[in-house]
């Protein structure tokens, strides 16, 4: 279970080191109840629970540790291409996501809108699992590939999450990603669409900031 692992390794990464500090902090034990009490994570959670018990009690070994990989990987490109073209790039196209995420970036630090709503992630996960079953018809391969979509969709929000909060991340990793974030919303929203990872900025060339907020949604831009 990688990919599990890697987001649980990653939150306990701020537990373990809060509790050898002396305990956890009260003000990073309400970051954490403030990220699990929304909705939407919640959902994921649940998803990601359940479609990773099912996973281990149907284990097919090799085919199911890649499907669990194919089905992260699947999502960091995902993230990838629906901040850049739904979010930015294309606003008629999901019209409600596109203002809300105009919202945040008009108001960066506001909770209200540092998440999507549960009702969107509730349909994709929805038609997901009906395309997985008409391609796979294997409980197995279709659990492993929702598993491993919904644990690394946790650990996007996570690092989303702490890039907008007043969090410092433990991991040279997590402040490298927490300050590419904050280039896309203070410096050239038209870069850095990455949140979890690089790869697909440097692959498309959108790794490099241009300049300040020329062409952003602050000044009209799409």
């Amino acid at each position: 279970m990688e990919v599990g692992g890697f987001f649980v390794f990653g939150f306990l990464v701020f537990l373990v080191k809060d509790v050898v500090m002396g305990g956890v902090s009260v003000k990073m034990m309400r970051y954490y109840r403030e990220f699990l009490s929304n909705s939407m994570i919640q959902f994921v959670l649940f998803v990601g629970t359940v479609s990773s018990i099912l996973t281990i009690v149907e284990f097919d070994r090799v085919k199911t540790i890649l499907a669990l990989l194919a089905g992260a990987v699947l999502y960091a490109v995902v993230e990838y291409l629906v901040h850049r073209y739904l979010l930015h790039q294309f606003p008629n196209a999901i019209p409600v996501l596109y203002q809300k995420h105009v919202e945040h970036h008009q108001y960066p630090t506001a909770l209200r809108y540092l998440f999507s709503p549960m009702w969107y992630d509730l349909i994709v996960y929805v038609v997901y699992f009906v395309v997985l079953w008409a391609v796979f018809r294997n409980l197995s391969l279709v659990m492993a590939f929702i598993a491993g979509t919904s644990i690394y969709q946790l650990y996007y929000q996570w690092m989303h999450y702490i890039a907008h909060r007043p969090i410092t991340p433990v991991t040279p990793w997590g402040k490298w990603m927490k300050k590419k974030h904050l280039l896309h919303h203070y410096m050239d929203e038209q870069s850095w669409y990455g949140v979890s990872h690089p790869v697909m900025d440097y692959l498309m060339g959108t790794h490099n900031p241009k300049s300040s907020k020329a062409n952003g949604y602050m000044d009209g831009g799409k």
